[in-house]
């Protein structure tokens, strides 16, 4: 005769073997080595940054001064019809290089060419 359900011998369970429900069990914890990894890394990783992003902030070249910062000295020019770099520069900074005077009018100005126009403003920088 097949085993069925009903034709199946009944095993009794004695009352030590019963699980109390009341009170849960933790499983141990099981990772894989990926997991592992995550677990061990990711902190390391995150304290290696904030301690980088500390010693910059410290470290760093770029400080703030209560010193009153150094600029350059300049004079407002306004362009005249037939004016040019090269003799505003010798004209205005006689004390610098014409060739370093130009070169800091242009940039001083944000000038793309050396050609000017009359009427236009250009500050141009003297010695200190």
């Amino acid at each position: 005769m097949a085993n069925t359900a009903l034709s199946a011998p009944l095993h009794l369970v004695p009352d030590s073997a019963i699980h109390d429900f009341s009170r849960p069990t933790q499983a141990p914890l099981r990772l894989t080595r990926r997991g592992k990894f995550v677990l061990i890394a990711m902190p390391i990783f995150l304290l290696s940054v904030g301690a980088l992003m500390l010693l910059g902030m410290f470290f760093s070249p770029a400080k703030a001064s209560a010193d009153i910062p150094a600029g350059v000295d300049a004079l407002n020019v306004t362009v005249v019809e037939g004016d040019t770099l090269w003799g505003l520069a010798r004209e205005f900074a006689p004390q610098l290089d014409p060739r370093e005077a130009v070169r800091q009018i242009a940039e001083i100005n944000n000038l793309e060419a050396s050609v000017l126009y009359a009427g236009t403003d250009l500050y141009i920088p003297t010695a200190r």
